[in-house]
């Protein structure tokens, strides 16, 4: 089931009352100096019919509701229509990001992806253009507590507990830290690299 599917969704409020959009932007020094960056979320549902409960579907109440670091780009794949502007990843990462700059169809065979930004490469019909370096996973630490972001392992998930209750009282905090580890300045701005999976969850209502 999908967190779409769901009352339980990530709120910007205690309250629970303001929906997380599902985007954060980030604007990073190439000496650092802006890092890290913090931010606090807030996991929870805010219905208000029944008891709402939020389990994992594998072993409900007992295995835990996790939270992964991932990658938010696509894998590229064969014989594809891609259009321009679309960012995919080589199947085999090379830490660089890829952007479509003529649209086309991929071909039936992975190329050689260029690890020069501004080169490009012919793919088919579709060409792609070295555009940036890819962010890592481990730029992101999650944790329960402020405190906890400085001990917890960079790019690893985060356990919120096995099972989670409806109404604001029972919300979980999840601090977000971003720290930025590419000193190239270049600009993904509208193409989201990096994300936040939750493991397969359902939701139950007595």
């Amino acid at each position: 089931m999908a967190l779409s599917d769901l009352t339980f969704k990530f709120y910007t409020d205690t309250g629970l009352t303001a929906a997380f959009g599902g985007t954060y932007q980030y604007t990073h020094q190439s000496d650092f100096s802006d890092n890290p960056q913090d931010n606090t979320l807030y996991f929870g549902s805010a219905a208000t019919t029944g008891t709402r409960t939020l389990q994992a579907t594998s072993n409900p109440s007992v295995d835990q509701i996790t939270l992964t670091p991932t990658y938010a780009l696509p894998d590229w794949s064969v014989t594809t229509a891609y259009a321009l502007g679309y960012s995919a990843r080589p199947t085999t990462p090379t830490t660089y990001r890829y952007e479509v700059t003529t649209a086309g169809t991929s071909a039936g065979s992975e190329p050689t992806w260029p690890t020069v930004i501004g080169n490009t490469v012919t793919d088919g019909t579709v060409v792609w253009t070295t555009v940036a370096e890819e962010r890592a996973v481990s730029e992101i630490t999650l944790g329960l507590t402020e405190a906890s972001l400085g001990t917890n392992t960079p790019g690893a998930a985060l356990d919120v507990g096995a099972a989670i209750l409806s109404g604001s009282a029972n919300k979980v905090t999840v601090w977000i830290r971003v720290a930025n580890a590419i000193p190239t300045v270049t600009s993904t701005f509208g193409q989201a690299e990096l994300t936040i999976n939750i493991n397969a969850v359902r939701e139950i209502e007595s």
